[in-house]
């Protein structure tokens, strides 16, 4: 890292810090001008008189007999530039003159906070909260100091009082705000239950991924058409899911997490194609800084008409990294072995690897971009080469604030796959090429219940005629999250 760019970056976040505390110091100075009315005896200020001159032979000296009023100017114009590292410094080389002076030590506890001191900080504003008990700022920014301190108990308390006064909707968002963290925070020390429910209705103009041709050639030059099985049927659609996870915290950072959930779907005019799926997951995972590493254990069961049509086991391993409050991104290796009770030929094993982005862009609607890659393999274990094949696909998906509590999201995902083997019947390698776009938004209803309309179109290319198809849903989707 080049020095310049990490003092520019050191800098500027002294300077957002000074920034926020000066703002919520204002805001509330603005709103309860009573309560910083209380003062005390003017402190004594050593020295010259004002008009006295400095010794012209010794700079420190002169420093040394500037009247309180000037030094307390200096010290503002500075914190105002962002200095606050120089202001501290100043002020704590006269705290033998000063300390006692509740402007002088709010000042110093101020310029202590924001350039990384808090525990300098809290002595000082202490010495200010003796004074004047009703000084709303100091409470204020002790608060923030107690809060960098991690003693929460003592921020929570210093952060309601001043959210008691009569204080501006400003300052008491901004102080709402560090109550919330320290709330996240407490929350994070105990074990937590979340759930999703949801209920859909829709419409499916492809259940049963249909193909698109209306006449297959096979591997002799024979030409047929599909039965009517074998062609795309519609049907409208009603689901429900449920599902749940259990987060209990451990020590140095590590969790154990464990979830469920459980989806049924309903086709009215293709009942063989209902569908009832189940899936449990149960791991750790770890966190330290900016990374997080989650390692769980998955198992997938998947019944088609009410049978038995797939069972899934295996493992995901993911790292994920905020390079910031804006920015995400990450990693993940996934392994699964899958059996099909009635089919056994189609027994496989697939692995894939892949690569997480997303960012906060700039905007008022606040855009939320989000992308990824994977690629891997689909291995049978029947050896058949015509079901052996390896893929890989890319995503994207961008969604912003559209107006009156919606939330817009649109999205495109693309994936390859390319089988190792002739199928017999056809006389063609199978290779697909998908691509699906996705566009819907969300609105909260209360705090707890939102609605999501989405549609989605899917277009499978195929050299393989019975798995060329097209699709496209439709559907509004009622969801209730509870803790």
């Amino acid at each position: 890292m080049r020095p310049a760019a990490t003092a520019a970056g050191a800098r500027g976040s002294r300077r957002a810090a000074t920034a926020r505390s000066l703002a919520l110091s204002t805001l509330i100075a603005f709103a309860a001008p009573g309560a910083l009315a209380q003062s005390n005896p003017a402190s004594p200020e050593p020295g010259p008189a004002p008009d006295a001159p400095a010794p012209a032979d010794a700079s420190g000296r002169a420093a040394a007999a500037t009247p309180l009023a000037q030094l307390l100017a200096r010290a503002r114009r500075l914190i105002d530039n962002g200095q606050a590292d120089a202001t501290f410094r100043m002020l704590q080389a006269r705290v033998a003159d000063y300390a006692g002076d509740p402007d002088f030590d709010y000042l110093l506890g101020l310029a202590a906070l924001d350039s990384g001191r808090p525990g300098e900080a809290v002595i000082a504003l202490e010495r200010v909260l003796m004074v004047r008990p009703g000084f709303l700022q100091a409470r204020a920014e002790i608060g923030r100091a107690y809060f960098a301190l991690r003693e929460r108990e003592n921020a929570r308390r210093e952060f309601e009082t001043v959210a008691a006064q009569r204080i501006p909707e400003d300052a008491r968002r901004v102080i709402g705000r560090y109550l919330d963290a320290i709330r996240r925070v407490e929350d994070a020390g105990r074990p937590r239950l979340v759930g999703l429910l949801e209920l859909e209705a829709g419409y499916d103009s492809n259940v049963n991924f249909g193909s698109s041709t209306g006449q297959w050639v096979l591997a002799d030059g024979t030409a047929v058409i599909p039965l009517g099985i074998s062609l795309p049927r519609n049907s409208s659609v009603f689901a429900t899911a449920l599902g749940l996870n259990w987060t209990v915290p451990m020590s140095g950072g590590w969790q154990w997490t464990t979830g469920g959930r459980a989806s049924l779907r309903r086709y009215p005019s293709a009942h063989t194609l209902d569908q009832d799926q189940f899936d449990l997951s149960s791991g750790f995972a770890f966190r330290t800084g900016c990374h997080q590493f989650n390692m769980l254990a998955q198992f997938q069961h998947l019944q088609l008409g009410g049978a038995a049509f797939r069972n899934a086991l295996g493992a995901l391993a993911q790292w994920q990294c905020d390079l910031d409050a804006r920015t995400q991104v990450g990693a993940y290796v996934q392994a699964f072995s899958l059996d099909f009770p009635d089919e056994p030929l189609r027994d496989a094993r697939r692995s894939a690897l892949g690569l997480t982005f997303a960012r906060v862009l700039d905007g008022a609607r606040r855009p939320i971009f989000v992308a990824g890659l994977q690629a891997g393999t689909e291995t049978s274990r029947r050896d058949l080469d015509n079901l052996t094949y390896d893929f890989r696909g890319a995503r994207a998906a961008l969604s912003v604030g559209i107006g009156d509590g919606w939330r817009g999201f649109a999205a495109i995902s693309w994936e390859a796959r390319d089988f190792d083997g002739i199928e017999p019947i056809f006389g063609v390698a199978r290779s697909d090429r998908q691509t699906e776009f996705r566009v819907g938004a969300e609105r909260a209803l209360t705090a707890d219940w939102s609605i999501a309309p989405s549609l989605t179109y899917t277009r499978n290319r195929s050299t393989l005629d019975p798995n060329d198809f097209r699709r496209t849903q439709a559907g509004v989707t009622l969801r209730y999250r509870f803790q």
